[in-house]
Formats: C-alpha cells, sequence, structure tokens
C-alpha cells in the first residue's frame, strides 16, 4: 500500500467499501471535502467501476468512544445530486447518532463520577477544580442536546417530557444578548445551577437516549457543534472532549 494511502486509511472513522479499497488497491486520487461545521468526507473513485467511496475523517478533536458503532463508509454513483442525498441520508445521519451517544455518554459519566466522589454538602463554593469541569463540559453540550430534542419531529413529547424540556432550557438554553454574563456564570457556575445539573442532568442524558433509540436513522438526532463560547447551531459537531481520568 502506498504511504499516503495508509495514512488517509488511518485516518477514516469507520470500516466499510472506502477502508476496504485502501487495503486492497492502489488509489491514484482521493478528495477531502470539508464543510463549514468542520466535518471531513473522504472520497475515492472505485477501481475497475464507475463509483465512489466516502467516508468520515476522524477529527482530530473528538473523542471516540469504542462503545459507540462508528459510521461506515457508503458507495454512491457519480451522479452529484444523488450522491449528496444518499450521503446526507445514510452517513452523515450515522455520523450524527454516533457523536451523539459519544456525547451523551460522557455526560453520563461525568454525572456518575460527581454522584460518586462527592456526598452531599461536600461541594465547596466555588466548586472544586474537577467537578467545575465536569458541569462545564454539560453546559457547552446540554444547549445543543436541548435544541436539537425540541426540533425533532420524529419524536413526540408527552406533557411531562415538554415541562422537562421547557425547565432545562430556561436554565441551560442558548444564552442569548440580554444574558451575557450567562456564560461567564457557567464557567464558575452557582450553587443553584450546580445542583440542577446533579439532580436532573441524568433526566435529560436519558430523554434524549431514548429519542435517539426510537429515532430512524434517516432522521437521527443531530447536534450543533460543542463551541467554547456561545454561537448560533450549526451543523453536527466535532467536538466531543475527553473526559480526564480521576481514578
Amino acid at each position: 500500500m502506498a504511504v499516503w494511502q495508509e495514512d488517509l486509511a488511518a485516518c477514516l472513522w469507520g470500516t466499510g467499501p472506502l477502508l476496504h479499497t485502501l487495503e486492497m488497491y492502489r488509489v491514484p486520487s482521493a478528495a477531502i471535502l470539508r464543510s463549514e461545521s468542520g466535518i471531513e468526507l473522504a472520497v475515492v473513485h472505485a477501481p475497475r467501476h464507475d463509483l465512489y467511496h466516502v467516508g468520515v475523517i476522524a477529527p482530530e478533536d473528538m473523542y471516540l468512544d469504542e462503545g459507540v458503532t462508528s459510521p461506515s463508509s457508503i458507495t454512491v454513483q457519480p451522479g452529484s445530486v444523488p450522491a449528496a442525498r444518499q450521503v446526507t441520508s445514510t452517513l452523515l445521519a450515522t455520523y450524527h447518532q454516533a457523536v451523539l451517544l459519544m456525547q451523551l455518554n460522557q455526560l453520563r459519566d461525568d454525572l456518575a463520577w460527581a454522584h460518586e466522589a462527592f456526598e452531599p454538602g461536600s461541594v465547596t463554593n466555588p466548586p472544586q477544580r474537577d467537578l467545575a469541569d465536569a458541569f462545564a463540559r454539560f453546559a457547552v453540550i446540554a444547549p445543543h442536546i436541548i435544541t436539537a430534542l425540541r426540533t425533532n419531529d420524529a419524536h413526540a413529547f408527552n406533557t411531562h417530557e415538554k415541562a422537562f424540556l421547557e425547565h432545562m432550557d430556561a436554565s441551560f438554553g442558548q444564552p442569548g444578548p440580554a444574558h451575557e454574563d450567562a456564560w461567564t456564570a457557567r464557567k464558575i457556575p452557582s450553587v443553584d445551577l450546580l445542583a440542577l445539573w446533579l439532580i436532573e442532568g441524568e433526566g435529560l442524558v436519558e430523554l434524549a437516549r431514548s429519542v435517539g433509540r426510537a429515532t430512524p436513522a434517516q432522521t437521527a438526532l443531530g447536534l450543533g457543534r460543542a463551541a467554547t463560547a456561545p454561537r448560533a447551531l450549526p451543523s453536527p459537531p466535532i467536538q466531543v472532549g475527553a473526559s480526564p481520568s480521576r481514578r
């Protein structure tokens, strides 16, 4: 295998026909497509066939959870319009779902650690550094989860779920112009916000999990990129920071 093919193969996220082609054939060229949200796709021409293989390149700043099924590459026809539709409905849908699951796993692990590491009454004000960092990860990702849930047409929420989302949105939704100090406050959370995260955070994670399980792959629940500052929701995220080892 040519050295550049080894490099490309090593960057792919997931198996499938693209990885098989790179491992078995000499591929003279490849195209890398990058979206405005940072998602990168690798495209190669299938040897001896008028088809193309498309796969996702794993972002360097994404923590890849081995327990989550990666988005397998796909094969598309040469026509740009049907190819784009297939990439969007199949490859990107599974990508969105994988990213969602990895983020939910991270938030779940953070909450499990926080509940085990801190007994009631042991949290300081301001909170301990590790606890504040775990809360910050939730505060960054939660607005995108909430927005994705509220705009997901494939799942009907009951009255209790709608009220819960409204409640979480009021506390963790995207800060608006009237809340310019909200982001600064989340870096050093108030006791009330920290308590709400510890008590209700798992409910948001589980609600997103249940929707993800019930939603077809073609309309998978997608999230905006986890940002480091308030911003408008773009297409799915590429940043999922690895939780630090605490034990």
